[in-house]
């Protein structure tokens, strides 16, 4: 009896602390519209709906932490934007937006490497995270790693495809002759 009650007081902790973000059942179903909807409104709230879901957490210190995190990016402040992004990761390395938000910060700060990393990290755990993917279509542009770039872009496309950067860099890429730096 006691052990079960051990299980029972245990699973209520678990489920209480459990977050949303990637592994969320909502995000099936949204991801399934995705592929459906045409461009527009309804597809920009499809998204809005998901970047919501993978942004949600009951740790309200995360919370606080991405809130500083997007301020000093959006102030210039990247590498205060770093470090809050770091301390999230630290608190909860499953959280996938964590690692997706610091591998934005290292982009700004061409630290390459490290924000596809970082990338790697955020899909091991989201693998639909359109984001991350066209972010990763991004570095491999930066590095002029054009046949990386343009997969990364129409993996992204693949599973959101009216996201409109994908498609722009995509087009851009394809309407060039571009040599690879080797």
């Amino acid at each position: 009896m006691l052990t079960l009650l051990v299980f029972c007081t245990l699973n209520i902790a678990v489920s209480i602390n459990v977050q949303a973000d990637q592994k969320d059942p909502r995000l099936p179903v949204l991801f399934s519209h995705l592929l459906s909807i045409p461009p527009g409104i309804k597809s920009l709230i499809l998204e809005k709906k998901i970047w919501n879901i993978w942004l949600e957490t009951k740790n309200q210190s995360i919370v606080e932490l991405m809130k500083t995190g997007q301020q000093a990016t959006q102030s210039g402040q990247i590498s205060d934007a770093l470090d809050a992004y770091t301390q999230v990761i630290q608190q909860d390395p499953n959280y996938a937006e964590g690692w997706n938000k610091r591998a934005l910060a290292h982009y700004l700060m061409n630290n390459h490497e490290k924000s596809l990393s970082d990338i790697r990290k955020t899909l091991s755990l989201e693998p639909n995270h359109f984001g991350a993917i066209s972010g990763q279509g991004l570095i491999y542009i930066a590095q002029n790693k054009w046949s990386l770039a343009k997969k990364a872009f129409i993996k992204a496309l693949k599973i959101h495809p009216t996201m409109r950067g994908p498609k722009a860099n995509l087009q851009f890429i394809e309407s060039q002759e571009i040599e690879e730096e080797i």
